[in-house]
This record gives C-alpha cells, structure tokens and sequence, in this order.
C-alpha cells in the first residue's frame, strides 16, 4: 500500500451538466402536454448542443455569432438540437455519434424572447458550464499531480473516492491490489474478487468513452455488492484496472471525466513502475535463457548468478514446459493465451520458489527439489507439483487446455539446459501421438526417445526398407493401410480396440491387415516384424517435426 497525504482540496463533485438544468438557467419550461414529452430526459447530461433557425432550416451560426455549427462539452452525454419554431423552440435530444445519431426524444418550449438573444444567452451558458466543470477538474488534476510529485503515487485514489463517493481499488497488470479505498459499499480491507478478463472489456483504450467492466466478487456474502473495472491501458498495454464499486450506469458523465483524468495520471505511475520491472525481467529472462541453454563457463557461476535471483541452483529441477496444443499466435487465440498466462502466473504466486517464463508461446517451470528422487516418482512428483494448475485449467474449454512436457531429473543444475530439450521433446510428441494425458514424461517415450536421436536420413532409409511396398499401395489405392497398422499395434493386437480408433467395423480391419501382410509380404503375427513396423511407422510420424 502507499503512502497517503492529507489534502486540503475540495472534494465536491461539479453538479452535471443535464437537460433539466440548461432550462432551469434559460427559464425554459417543456409544454408538458407535448405527446413527444418524456419526464426521464430532463436527466440526461448534455454533450453538444446545435442550433437551427426557422429560415436556413440549418445549424449555422449565422447573425447570433454563434461558433459554428455547435458547442460542445469534454463530457459524455447527449446531442441537443435546438430549432426556432417562432413563439416555440422545439429540442431534439440524440444519443451516439453526432453523425449516426439515435433519438432519444423531443419537445417544444415556449420562447419567451427572440431567436438570436436566446441563441447568444445558450452560448454562453455552455461557455460558463465548461468553464465550471474544466476549472474544477484542473484544480483537481493539479492537487492529484502535486501529490505524485511529493512522492504520494498511488495514493491519489483516495482523493477521487472522496470526489466520487465511491469505494475503490487499484490492481496491477498482475492483480495485485496496489491500493484500496473502502468503507462505504466495500469493506475496509482487500476480499477476494474474480480476476477480470481481457476479452469482458469492450474496449481497451484509455478514453473518457472507455465502458466499465462487469466485476465480481469470489465471496458469496458480496454477491450483491456491485463491482465495476476501469482498464488502465495505453501504448504499453494493459498496466492496471481500477475496481468501483458501483454499476456500470451509476457513474455520471463528470464522475467519468473525473475518472479518467486521475486514470491517465495513475496509468504513468504505473507505467515508470512497468518500465523498472521490464528492466529487471529482461536481465531475469536472459538469465534463464542461459540457464536453458547451457551458456555459462563453470557451474559456480551458474549457481552465484542464481543466488542473485533467489534461485538455490545447488538442488535438483524437475523442468517443465507447457503449452496449448495448436494454438496460433496469430489467431483470435491471442487473447485467450494471455489470459491463460495471467490465470497461471496468478497461481504461481503461490509456489514462490518455482522458477516461470514464457517463450514462444510456451510456459516453462523450474520446480526446484530436495535431493534426487527415485526414478519411479518422478511422474508423481511431476503432477503433485502441476496439480494447483492441473486443477485450475481444468474448467477451461477442450481446445483451450494446457500440455505438458517433463524432463528428466538431473542432480546437477548443469543439466538443466537437457531436461529443457528433453521436456520439449516429450511435449512435441505427446502431441504427434495424439496422447491423452495432460503431463507427459520423457522417459515414458520408450523408443522414441533413440529414435530422436538418430541420424534422419537413417531413419528415413529404414522406413522405407520396411513399409516402401506399403506407402506406394497407399498412394496409388488409397486405403489407408500405414494408418491402419499404426492403430491396429498401438493397440496391442487389440482388433475391437483398433477398430475402435478407426471407426471401422472389425471386418473391414480384417481386410485391410490382410492386405497389408500381402503388399508387404510379411507375417504380421511375427514378433519381430511387429517390431520393425512399429518403428517404421514411428518414423513416419517423426517426419512432422523434421525441419525443411
């Protein structure tokens, strides 16, 4: 939390600027039997008003002086068109862009004066009310400035909760709660609150327009109590979000202009916090990228720079990568991948000692142990240390779910840059396989992991050896039979089961392996053609993740 200063300013919010109140201050009273006339928008808060005169018909400005076609106010609102009708004034209030307007309603006032004395009196007035309400929110601004320059920071929130009168807290970009100011709806103290979502906001720029988000809170007992996020975004991104604890529609357009300007100030605090951490992360990530890769001299050095970290690179780390099958950076997936780094660097928080990074799309953890464990709980261990992930990925949708890849564990910290290779490999595979696990150990890769190993083109002269006669049938016939005999001895023999994957009848399985024995010239009920099929198609899946 910080430090907070007491302040002298005057915390009174401007009255708004509204409908009822521009004829309040022209004496202007609606003919109530009007049957266009709605009470309710006398409310409405006024953005722009425009003028037209009985002979041009056009919102001019013409003898009244007026400044072009209308005057307009830095606020939110609704667009009121005035029109002279003779002895009445007819107002035509819109909402939405002034070109693509929609109507919100319309009714007529008796005019007591002439056209242009009440044009150039509406003028005025407008001036006046903007005068008021910048002055106030400058006076405001200045005060919040002032602070941040004495070293007060993020304790300028106080200030706007006692103009709003509204409860509110401050998030960084990690969901820290940085301040919090309650006492009227929210309680004195920081509870508990779902983390808001990306792809929730409407829109991310920091705009006096910018909606509210809908927030909620993870206690039952604040289920009535309402929650709104305030984004702080700009050109470094989301920094941030401002929590109200008001509706979305509660807030009127001069609380939004007061909103926003203290937002743009705490985006910038935010912002001179963001660039130090940026610093102190590259020189974090390009540690670990050495750490991943094996660029250090001696393991002294490996493990001093690690100290300066926290890292106690003295133990054994079982090393994990993680992603999201098939996602596509340059997708709509985006979104829905930062949002998963977010859920998982939130929950990281607590298991401080786990090393995190992202890379090309991918997570990497570093669980540091004790001492050397049996090979025979390496994969309980993986998954007991995995489970606070495992089980919050696990509501997400199918095509949205994390993989991961562990490798094998090493006693020494000079080995980790291999655990690293052999955690991708097992990640890549899982996936060729089509696997259905969600953590996948190298060591349970059998003889894909030789394979690996191995020369390609070695490789690719034995598939050819074994399955040639095979893969030109297929070519030339299309009966799929490479497919068939992968599943039909991934299966173990297992006809129903192979059958199964397929989607063929066992009959027509029958078929295809007894072609399969012909165009091959094979006993497949040999153990060792068994044996040299299976690699062969093997191989074959391998191909996928050879580079051109």
């Amino acid at each position: 939390m910080s430090r907070r200063k007491v302040s002298s300013l005057d915390h009174s919010l401007p009255e708004a600027v509204t409908l009822g109140r521009f004829l309040e201050q022209q004496k202007l009273e609606p003919l109530r039997e009007d049957p266009l006339f709605q009470e309710e928008i006398l409310a409405l808060s006024i953005q722009t008003l425009s003028f037209s005169s009985q002979e041009s018909g056009l919102p001019e400005g013409g003898s009244n002086g007026l400044p072009g076609k209308s005057l307009s106010l830095p606020l939110a609102g609704s667009h009121v068109h005035l029109e002279d009708q003779g002895k009445y004034l007819r107002l035509r209030i819109a909402e939405g862009e002034e070109k693509t307007p929609r109507t919100q309603g319309s009714f007529l006032c008796l005019l007591s004066g002439t056209w242009e004395d009440f044009c150039t009196q509406a003028a005025d007035w407008m001036e006046r009310e903007k005068g008021r309400i910048l002055g106030a929110c400058e006076a405001f601004t200045r005060n919040l400035t002032e602070q941040i320059t004495q070293g007060y920071g993020l304790s300028i929130l106080a200030e706007l909760k006692k103009t709003l009168g509204v409860d509110l807290f401050l998030l960084d970009k990690h969901f820290k709660v940085l301040s919090w100011e309650g006492g009227e709806r929210f309680p004195f103290h920081p509870v508990s609150f779902v983390t808001p979502k990306l792809s929730h906001f409407k829109s991310m720029d920091l705009l006096l327009e910018t909606p509210l988000g809908i927030g909620k809170w993870n206690d039952s007992q604040y289920k009535d109590l309402p929650l709104s996020w305030y984004p702080l975004a700009g050109h470094q991104g989301v920094l941030g979000y401002i929590g109200l604890g008001i509706g979305q529609g509660e807030l009127d357009p001069v609380g939004r202009l007061f909103l926003y300007k203290t937002a743009v100030l705490l985006y910038f605090e935010l912002a001179k916090a963001q660039s130090v951490e940026d610093t102190e992360r590259q020189h974090y990530r390009d540690f670990l990228f050495d750490l991943l890769y094996n660029n250090f001299d001696s393991l002294e050095v490996v493990q001093s720079r690690g100290k300066l970290w926290g890292m106690d690179l003295t133990k054994p780390h079982l090393v994990v990568v993680g992603e999201i099958p098939g996602y596509d950076p340059d997708s709509i997936d985006q979104l829905a991948f930062q949002e998963l780094l977010d859920t998982v660097s939130t929950a990281l928080r607590n298991q401080p000692r786990t090393i995190f990074l992202e890379r090309n799309d991918q997570i990497v953890l570093l669980y540091p142990l004790e001492g050397m464990i049996p090979l025979s709980q390496w994969e309980a261990t993986a998954k007991k240390l995995l489970s606070p992930l495992l089980i919050l990925l696990e509501n997400l949708d199918e095509e949205r779910s994390m993989m991961f890849g562990v490798g094998n564990l090493y006693p020494s910290t000079r080995f980790i840059h291999r655990s690293f290779q052999e955690a991708k490999s097992a990640l890549e595979l899982g996936q060729l396989f089509n696997l259905q696990e969600r953590v996948i150990l190298f060591q349970d890769l059998g003889v894909m992991r030789l394979l690996l190993n191995l020369e390609q083109q070695e490789l690719e002269d034995f598939r050819n050896e074994v399955l040639g006669p095979l893969l030109k049938f297929d070519q030339e016939n299309n009966l799929h039979l490479e497919e068939t005999l992968l599943a039909y001895l991934a299966s173990d023999g297992d006809l129903n089961l192979a059958g199964d994957r397929l989607f063929l009848h066992p009959n027509t399985l029958r078929y295809r392996l007894k072609k399969a024995a012909e165009v091959l010239d094979r006993d497949l009920n040999s153990l060792e053609t068994r044996m040299n099929l299976f690699i062969a198609l093997k191989i074959g899946r391998l191909k996928s993740l050879w580079q051109e």
